[in-house]
């Protein structure tokens, strides 16, 4: 298995190294330093990146990562017997084909074609995505890159489209994807979100009554203080408990007076809190959209980029929740969105129907069950 060293990316893969490894499979992960414990943990062989400095800085790492990723799967890949990569490391069938072993794909977003990449592109914002907006500028970097890693195409959506694995699984459900009737049933399977394996600390409501609203948002907003202190002054007295997880940046005291229904944490037991939860104020990352889905708690969506618009937008498309621009959030539209999601009983009676689906899709199990099938079909035909 091989991943980025992205939060978003690698920690669905998590519990597939996991899976296998209970079933008496030898995984190898290659990731970041900072991945060892967590890949450990998994019953995985960690394996570092080739060539990857302590000295580098944070940005530095995660322009180095890719690369570094690759030279080192290029290093040991002929040693094993297929190659797991997630889809945000690009060269991983051209390298699997070099290396003249099988492979698979993982998607933590939707699975992607052009229309997808188009929509991303398109929606979100100054981030990764905007290259897909401007095809003079995605052309002459694809060149760039197909030479460096090998690719088949000279275009990087090309690439990820048709230089694609026989198997592709993507952590979420058939219902919840954009364009579905797009993707081949055959190649593409929805096993709904990876969090059958997670193990969470224990967790205190005791001094909370419901509705319970959670807000959590991510890297990007958890840095924010201003943002907090909008939900604080949103829900101030209201007949609410509200769970706020502000990350490691923002320190409660930069937060003010609060009040008694309101509770702050730096990190919070999310799949717990879901399970109680009657609303989820999020950033619309698809990890944290797809738990929410498997716990049937509808959603208050504010993004930020990449692909959390477009995935805010299905959010609101199919009545799962509502989806609120950054620039336009006050405390008053905070509050008022939050109490037409409680008080509309549609939502909750609609993400329910979600919620069963994503219930019996698999997760990891279903996708350690099909690769393995297809490995031992692959080796009956040889």
């Amino acid at each position: 298995m091989v991943n980025l060293p992205f939060s978003g990316h690698t920690n669905p893969t998590l519990g597939l190294a996991k899976v296998f490894v209970e079933l008496g499979h030898h995984v190898s992960y290659i990731n970041a330093p900072d991945w060892k414990g967590k890949i450990e943990r998994t019953g995985a062989t960690f394996i570092p990146y080739d060539d990857y400095p302590d000295t580098l800085s944070p940005s530095q790492k995660e322009i180095k990562s890719w690369s570094a990723a690759y030279q080192t799967v290029q290093r040991i890949g002929a040693n094993f017997d297929c190659l797991i990569y997630e889809m945000l490391f690009l060269p991983g069938k051209a390298l699997a084909e070099q290396l003249g072993i099988p492979a698979f794909r993982l998607f933590s977003t939707f699975t992607l074609n052009e229309n997808v990449l188009c929509d991303f592109g398109r929606t979100g914002g100054w981030y990764m995505t905007a290259i897909f907006r401007y095809p003079r500028l995605c052309r002459p970097f694809s060149k760039i890159i197909q030479k460096k890693f090998g690719l088949r195409y000279g275009d990087i959506v090309k690439e990820m489209v048709y230089n694609a694995p026989n198997l592709n699984f993507t952590y979420t459900i058939r219902d919840f994807q954009i364009y579905p009737d797009e993707f081949s049933d055959t190649h593409y399977k929805y096993v709904g979100p990876a969090i059958s394996d997670r193990v969470e600390q224990e967790f205190d409501f005791s001094e909370m009554t419901k509705p319970i609203i959670y807000i959590s948002l991510g890297t990007l907003l958890n840095t924010s203080a201003a943002f907090f202190r909008k939900c604080i002054d949103a829900f101030r007295d209201e007949p609410v408990s509200v769970i706020i997880s502000i990350g490691k940046t923002v320190k409660k005291e930069q937060l003010g007076e609060i009040p008694d229904n309101i509770f702050i944490y730096p990190f919070v037991p999310q799949l717990k809190i879901l399970k109680r939860a009657s609303l989820f104020i999020t950033h619309g990352g698809m990890n944290s959209v797809n738990e929410a889905l498997y716990y049937g708690t509808p959603m208050l969506v504010i993004p930020v980029g990449n692909d959390q618009p477009r995935i805010a937008q299905q959010i609101e498309d199919l009545h799962l929740g509502k989806y609120l621009k950054k620039k336009m959030l006050t405390p008053t539209i905070l509050k008022d969105n939050a109490k037409e999601i409680l008080q509309d009983m549609s939502y909750k009676e609609n993400i329910i129907l979600f919620q069963k689906k994503s219930q019996v899709a698999g997760g990891n199990a279903a996708i350690a069950e099909m690769v393995l099938a297809e490995l031992c079909q692959m080796s009956e035909e040889v």
